[in-house]
């Protein structure tokens, strides 16, 4: 785990079966143990093939090559990312997102876990919404964008 950890961003629990998974969700630290459950329920319950993404290090995944971006976060698959601290920035990886979007509360973790949506059944819900508004909706590419170096000059 430690050696794909160091990619940045690693597939923690594969589809299964042939072709692209019908959604894939992308997670961090505490959010990826209830994403793999969210996965599993949406498999059995909704034959939603699901594949859990864990991301640790957002930069240190775009660094890796094209080919492998696209091997663990394909782009073209509805893909909800799940983010206690923030959405700001997951745009970039996902389609649909979960994640704080006001101040916090005190209280026992597991539940203000629940309480923002962290939990294994919001995770489901979310991702079975995304799987149907994309039934409808062609699903945008997320790596059919250029990039682009602002940094000019001496020194990187």
């Amino acid at each position: 785990c430690r050696t794909k950890a160091m990619s940045g961003g690693y597939v923690v629990l594969p589809e299964g079966g042939e072709g692209a998974p019908d959604l894939v969700i992308v997670a961090t630290g505490s959010e990826v143990g209830p994403s793999v459950d969210a996965a599993k329920a949406l498999g059995s319950e909704h034959s939603i093939r699901t594949r859990v993404v864990s991301m640790p290090c957002q930069e240190v995944f775009l660094a890796q090559d094209a080919e492998y971006r696209a091997s663990v976060l394909p782009g073209n698959v509805p893909t909800l990312s799940v983010e206690a601290s923030s959405e700001y920035g997951w745009h970039r990886f996902s389609h649909g997102q979960i994640g704080m979007t006001r101040y916090g509360m005190s209280g026992p973790a597991s539940e203000l876990f629940e309480k923002y949506g962290f939990g294994k059944g919001n995770i489901a819900s979310k991702g079975r919404e995304l799987v149907e508004f994309y039934k409808n909706v062609p699903v945008p590419d997320l790596n059919a964008r250029p990039t682009f170096v602002n940094f000019s000059g001496e020194g990187h």
